[in-house]
């Protein structure tokens, strides 16, 4: 496809009117003053602790400290005690004689 001189012209005098773009006033110092803000110690720390990677440690860290924990407790084991009765009402009727003790005020 092959463009005709006079829109190359065209094309070329567009840019004639062009000059450099400029700043507003104080940009300079307002984005200096911006940088030196955002490079606080806990800008930086929370920065720090946000990556992905320092976020998975933290993680894995507390889980194999509570996993130690619980593995490493020297609670004795409790034996689950069950009532044993050949009849459902004996296995009731102890409860019931419980309640009722619980119930009697003094």
């Amino acid at each position: 496809m092959k463009r005709s001189n006079l829109e190359i012209d065209e094309i070329l005098n567009s840019l004639d009117g062009i000059s450099r773009a400029e700043a507003r006033p104080y940009m300079h110092t307002r984005i200096m003053a911006r940088i030196q803000e955002e490079n606080s110690f806990w800008t930086k720390t929370v920065g720090f602790l946000t990556r992905p990677a320092v976020a998975i440690a933290c993680v894995l860290v507390v889980l194999m400290a509570n996993a130690y924990t619980v593995l490493n407790s020297e609670y004795p084991k409790q034996e689950v005690s069950t009532i044993t009765s050949s009849v459902v009402s004996d296995g009731l009727q102890n409860e019931n004689y419980i309640l009722a003790v619980n119930d009697v005020n003094p």
